[in-house]
């Protein structure tokens, strides 16, 4: 997936300019991603297999929330996409879904990386 399929930019960027054009917000952001949404995919998938759908949403929202602050769009609409299968008590929820959220959490924090590596330079940009 490329970065900008993962990352919304224009969050990024205003980001950096609430920084002074520093990347260091986006810095001390994406560090709080690295430790924070593990954990939070971890609680629930924990939490769906104890058939608790209620702390599973709740936790899938929270991950959403994060997410989007700092600009991680497709971990966004996937923790979007969770939060709404754990509501409904007649879905099912796959092991595939929660696979792909820790793929797409991996990928994500690698071109955050990316982006602060090259203090906020992407590809195409002028």
């Amino acid at each position: 997936m490329a970065s900008t399929d993962l990352l919304d930019l224009p969050t990024l960027r205003n980001l950096v300019d609430l920084d002074d054009g520093s990347t260091s917000l986006v810095a001390e952001m994406t560090a709080l991603f690295r430790e924070d949404s593990p954990r939070r995919i971890q609680e629930i998938r924990t939490a769906l297999q104890a058939g608790a759908r209620e702390a599973a949403s709740r936790t899938a929202h929270a991950l959403k929330g994060g997410s989007g602050a700092i600009g991680a769009k497709a971990l966004r609409a996937q923790a979007a996409e969770l939060e709404a299968l754990a509501q409904d008590p007649a879905a099912t929820v796959p092991e595939a879904a929660l696979a792909r959220l820790e793929t797409t959490f991996q990928t994500t924090l690698q071109a955050l990386e990316d982006y602060i590596r090259t203090g906020g330079s992407q590809p195409g940009q002028g």
